[in-house]
């Protein structure tokens, strides 16, 4: 019998070390829970931090071309879908967060507003930088976009880029905008 009350001792103990387990590991999980949602907060806190604050002025368009055939509808749209482009590749590089200025009806470009007058509506957003720029049409074959990037608070240029592209279509204009968007997430400053 005394081998019998042994094993039944053992058997009690190991259940309840098995139990003593469980319940240790089941505490466990909502403090693990708890360290996963504080680590995620805390990085996106910091990844939020890290993202430069920045406004981006609408492109607008120099027709230097003289072709006679009127093409404003057609510019009009290509100039939106390269805002547009330009936004998006922004956006998703992670590298920004995009602010939005309180614009007129004409749009904010450095057509429409002074620099001045843009620095401001980027102040006013909470941007620490905005980007200007325009596309010239010299020709139906040669085109360039350029655009220059302020900081906010001392209202000075920190980087520019002239960049010239090939053909007056809407695939010419939509590479040249994701060309002229991955130059600025490149070469954009870092604070």
């Amino acid at each position: 019998m005394n081998s019998r009350v042994k094993s039944n001792a053992r058997c009690e103990a190991s259940t309840d070390g098995r139990r003593l387990v469980v319940l240790a590991l089941a505490a466990s999980v909502p403090l693990l829970c708890a360290l996963v949602l504080f680590f995620a907060i805390a990085s996106n806190a910091h990844a939020s931090e890290e993202r430069l604050s920045m406004a981006l002025g609408d492109f607008y368009l120099v027709d230097s071309s003289g072709e006679v055939r009127n093409q404003d509808a057609e510019h009009e749209a290509r100039l939106k879908r390269f805002d547009e482009i330009m936004h998006d590749e922004l956006s998703k590089s992670g590298k920004f967060s995009l602010a939005q200025m309180q614009c007129p009806d004409a749009g904010c470009t450095s057509k429409e507003l002074q620099l001045d007058d843009m620095l401001d509506r980027a102040k006013g957003a909470g941007a620490r930088f905005v980007t200007v720029g325009a596309v010239e049409k010299m020709s139906t074959l040669v085109l360039w976009t350029r655009f220059e990037v302020y900081d906010v608070p001392s209202r000075q240029i920190v980087f520019n880029r002239l960049l010239t592209f090939r053909g007056d279509n809407d695939e010419a204009w939509q590479r040249a905008a994701r060309y002229a968007a991955r130059e600025l997430i490149k070469n954009a400053p870092v604070k």
